[in-house]
């Protein structure tokens, strides 16, 4: 298109870059912002924290056929969904790059911008890709110092409140500071444990895709929610005292599916496992989306039990629960990776198709076709080994293509530590042990102590021995693991 100015020049349009694929060495410069991944967890966690009761208010609608509560849990739930899919959605990242080129123009239009005007002649390319920006974190010592603040804070206020009786001035301080109390005593925790994580195994990975993780292991929680609320009480006989029922709920059932649904959260990233690193990694920040979600009624419900309830339970959970949750997954998500990265998936593929294939000549030949060419309808009567040679000189246009361990895999791990390697069952089983015996010895070390004897005093001390002990070990096997994952 031309046209005509009124000095009489011939004006036309200015070039506009195609878009092209981006060449692999573009350098992309970015603005480092350690706690944008902080604000964007907080950011998903709360709506969906109460999309898990919209959920379960749905989900009982449903069963009881209640149509107040399917068209109240559904308009309480949409807006909330539709904020965590504008939020969590792949960021898509255009990039304008000028190149000098002397037969290149110094004016380029963008349709959806102001134009380009350049000294010198260049010439525009233009890219769409996803965004890259790596995952950050603040300095390892900010999340922890933040988090013992909260602690010391909620101390300093329960003593205030018990020392010389209630104070009036106390109790304004602790109602002023209960909210922020309760966001960075559920949160900072998770963003810590999740930066250690990310130190120690010294994985090049992408922010989206680190929040992909730990949102996967947040919705990993509904089901767990529903069943742990719907399913399993159900299941306890109600000639059990309150103590049987609180042990097999808590101690029996909840680690079963708890395990179970955030294994099934690390399947959806089986295409990006490349070994255990990464598979520990995944599986970790599942389990820190989970405990997210968990921890955020936890602390809540502390809070109605006073400052010195919420010192307690936001430490606890903080250094014990929250690494717990994520060691749990994470070494189950190292096996997956393991079992991924390993040649062993590819021979297990292999060999069920081969079987496969066996038995669709079988089925075929009782038919009374001959498929294999051997003169007969006895069905397959070669070894599989003849099978996979056939199929590779192409006698069959049927192939299956076996790809080297490393063209399935997206994310770089150097791992080669053999003595982290599980079997998935075996890691699967010491996740719901583990889990089980926390949540046992948490429930039930008070309740043996009084059915002992003892009295009100030792039975406390009894318990907070137990938990302290409890939380001592998962922090030493959270770190002995994460550095047995690390890379030498």
């Amino acid at each position: 298109m031309r046209w005509t100015g009124p000095d009489g020049r011939v004006h036309k349009p200015a070039p506009s870059a195609q878009l092209t694929p981006p060449r692999r060495d573009l350098i992309i410069p970015s603005q480092t912002a350690p706690w944008r991944t902080y604000g964007r967890m907080m950011a998903t966690v709360l709506p969906a924290f109460l999309l898990l009761y919209a959920a379960l208010m749905l989900t009982i609608g449903v069963l009881e056929w209640n149509p107040l509560l399917i068209i109240g849990g559904g308009l309480f739930a949409i807006p909330l969904v539709l904020f965590i899919l504008r939020l969590t959605r792949p960021s898509v990242i255009q990039i304008w790059n000028a190149i000098p080129d002397s037969n290149g123009a110094t004016l380029h239009n963008r349709s959806d911008s102001a134009s380009i005007t350049t000294m010198h002649p260049t010439r525009m390319e233009r890219h769409l890709l996803l965004d890259g920006t790596p995952l950050e974190f603040p300095p390892s010592w900010s999340p922890w110092a933040l988090f013992l603040g909260c602690v010391f804070v909620s101390i300093l206020i329960s003593i205030a409140t018990t020392s010389s009786g209630i104070s009036n001035g106390a109790i304004v301080i602790f109602i002023l500071l209960a909210v922020p109390l309760w966001l960075l005593g559920f949160s900072i925790p998770v963003l810590a444990w999740w930066s250690v994580a990310s130190r120690r195994l010294r994985l090049p990975i992408r922010r989206v895709q680190a929040e992909g993780w730990l949102v996967a292991g947040m919705l990993s929680a509904f089901p767990a929610f529903l069943a742990n609320s719907l399913l399993t009480p159900g299941m306890i006989p109600s000639s059990w005292n309150s103590i049987q029922t609180d042990l097999a709920l808590i101690a029996v059932g909840a680690p079963i599916i708890e395990e179970t649904c955030k294994a099934l959260a690390i399947l959806l990233f089986i295409p990006t496992l490349r070994g255990p690193r990464s598979g520990f990694m995944v599986g970790f920040s599942v389990g820190l989306g989970f405990a997210l979600i968990e921890n955020v009624q936890y602390v809540a419900g502390s809070l109605f039990g006073g400052p010195a309830n919420l010192a307690a339970t936001t430490l606890i959970r903080g250094v014990g629960s929250i690494p717990a949750h994520a060691l749990w997954t994470a070494l189950v998500g190292s096996s997956i990776g393991g079992f991924v990265g390993s040649r062993a998936l590819n021979m297990k593929l292999s060999f069920a198709i081969t079987r496969t294939q066996i038995g669709v000549i079988d089925t075929v030949e009782k038919m009374g076709v001959d498929v294999d060419g051997d003169g007969l309808i006895e069905g397959f009567t070669e070894t599989s080994a003849y099978l996979e040679s056939a199929l590779s000189d192409g006698i069959w246009s049927t192939r299956y293509s076996t790809y080297p361990a490393d063209e399935l895999q997206a994310m770089p791990d150097e791992s080669v530590n053999t003595s982290i390697s599980r079997p998935i069952s075996l890691a699967f089983c010491l996740a719901v042990f583990g889990h089980a015996l926390w949540n046992g010895l948490s429930v039930g070390s008070y309740a043996a102590a009084e059915k002992a004897g003892f009295s009100e005093e030792a039975s406390l001390l009894m318990t907070v021995t137990v938990v302290l002990c409890m939380v001592i070990s998962v922090i030493l096997f959270t770190l002995r693991e994460s550095r047995n994952h690390s890379p030498a």
